[in-house]
């Protein structure tokens, strides 16, 4: 192979978009002129998933039938090739039974001003909130391994103005400090889960998160082929060269 084809190969395995950030901004979600914008489920609209109270976006209609539907009500996301599935959760009696997703709209949503809401869990069993509160769970499982870098929470009132300063969540059941943004160590996998809990439990939304596809072995596989390959290629001009002398 020709040395400027193992260049080029390695180079596009440098540049591959699997190393490239994704931020799926689940509080970009504004409800205005009488339609919704910004970030929306790939669901099909309409399509028994949508119908909801207000501007929020549903996993499910808000009736009996569906709030306790065995399967619960999910949302999907994909985003530069990345997909993800939010499902919600509810201890009930010691017990995790299904509950419905919403994504919660703010039309004065600003990442930036840390303003809006986003993911949040609803059922109909003991109270009517929509964010992650008591006995709530939210779980989000990609389609392939992630790296989370940032993670983007927000307060019952669209915001993080509400929280005490030691108020908490369970991150992957660690507790951690709630805060508008948050830079989580080495978080890899392709399941995480948002629980209200913690030292000193408080609600809150999931308002965003950034992720980086992981590149499977046979990726790294190739890069340090390549990568030696080219070592090869040169050492072998070298000694040409030197034999030639």
């Amino acid at each position: 192979m020709k040395i400027s084809k193992i260049l080029a190969a390695v180079a596009m395995l440098a540049a591959a978009p699997a190393f490239a950030a994704t931020t799926f901004d689940f509080s970009n979600l504004t409800y205005t002129g009488g339609a919704l914008h910004g970030l929306l489920p790939s669901e099909v609209l309409n399509s028994g998933y949508w119908k909801c109270t207000d501007g929020d976006v549903c996993s499910s209609n808000f009736d009996s039938t569906s709030l306790h539907h065995p399967l619960g009500g999910n949302l999907v996301y994909t985003l530069n090739g990345i997909t993800v599935t939010a499902t919600a959760s509810y201890k009930k009696d010691g017990n995790w039974t299904n509950a419905t997703v919403v994504q919660d709209h703010d039309n004065n949503h600003n990442l930036a001003q840390q303003k809006g809401a986003g993911l949040g869990v609803y059922h109909s069993y003991d109270n009517s909130d929509d964010n992650i509160t008591s006995n709530e769970r939210l779980t989000l499982t990609f389609s392939a391994p992630v790296t989370i870098s940032s993670l983007y929470l927000r307060s019952d009132g669209h915001n993080t103005s509400e929280w005490s300063s030691n108020a908490t969540f369970l991150l992957d059941g660690v507790s951690t400090k709630l805060g508008g943004t948050i830079s989580p160590h080495n978080l890899t996998g392709t399941t995480f889960t948002f629980q209200y809990g913690g030292s000193k439990a408080d609600q809150f939304y999931l308002g965003g998160l950034v992720v980086s596809a992981v590149p499977e072995p046979s990726s790294y596989a190739m890069l340090i082929g390549g990568i030696g390959l080219l070592g090869v290629v040169a050492r072998r001009r070298k000694q040409a060269a030197k034999d030639s002398a």
